[in-house]
């Protein structure tokens, strides 16, 4: 299985210019800012990898690669829309139902545990204030590239709740192949394929980590 920074930069290859693009695309390389959460150093030292990465792909995009790339941000960045609250989940990849009957260890037998979109919560972050909520919404539509084709069992280790004005929307994503699973709207489009950045996951890992929150490690288990 091809990760998706792979499959993504595998679209830059074409003819390679001097410097550095000048396109709509450079927010994939922009630091974002996401206080009081994270820091700005924090933010830096965990994004930096990732954005020197695209920077020395995006030298050789072709308009071709570009069509591609825009195609995934106009389907899915108007699904992002301004909110007044947002909640960041961490999940046990497995839903409630099988997770009890698989692993003995992520419910008691006297409750449920509580669940996001069936799959159980092992944390969460519940940012209220508006301000804060959008400067992660906008860091989402940033990092919004189009994912690979190939197979993956869907296993969301992270989860979004956009609070609007209109209603809640939630979103899965899967930590393997960062494949999307979108509620509170019409269905993504699978020819575009968006899905967010692997920057995204490894800036939730470090928040989470930070929080000393519980998250699902596969390097630690089988699955």
């Amino acid at each position: 299985m091809r990760p998706p920074l792979f499959a993504f930069l595998t679209l830059t290859v074409g003819t390679v210019f001097a410097g550095e693009p000048a396109t709509d695309f450079s927010s994939l390389w922009r630091v974002p800012d996401l206080s009081p959460q994270l820091t700005g150093d924090e933010v830096s030292k965990v994004f930096a990898p990732w954005a020197e990465r695209v920077k020395k792909g995006a030298i050789g995009w072709t308009p071709d690669s570009e069509a591609i790339i825009s195609g995934a941000r106009t389907e899915l960045g108007p699904k992002l829309p301004t909110v007044t609250g947002l909640t960041l989940y961490s999940l046990y990849p497995v839903e409630a139902q099988n997770g009890q009957q698989t692993d003995s260890k992520q419910a008691k037998d006297s409750e449920m545990p509580a669940t996001f979109h069936d799959y159980p919560i092992l944390g969460q972050v519940k940012i209220a204030d508006a301000a804060q909520a959008n400067r992660w919404v906008d860091f989402l539509r940033d990092q919004i590239i189009p994912g690979g084709f190939f197979a993956c069992d869907f296993k969301p280790r992270h989860g979004f709740r956009l609070s609007t004005t209109k209603g809640d929307i939630d979103i899965l994503m899967c930590y393997s192949c960062s494949q999307l699973a979108f509620f509170g709207g019409s269905n993504l489009d699978k020819k575009h394929n968006p899905i967010f950045s692997s920057a995204t996951k490894e800036i939730l890992n470090h928040l989470f980590d930070n929080l000393e929150i519980k998250r699902d490690e596969p390097s630690t288990r089988r699955g």
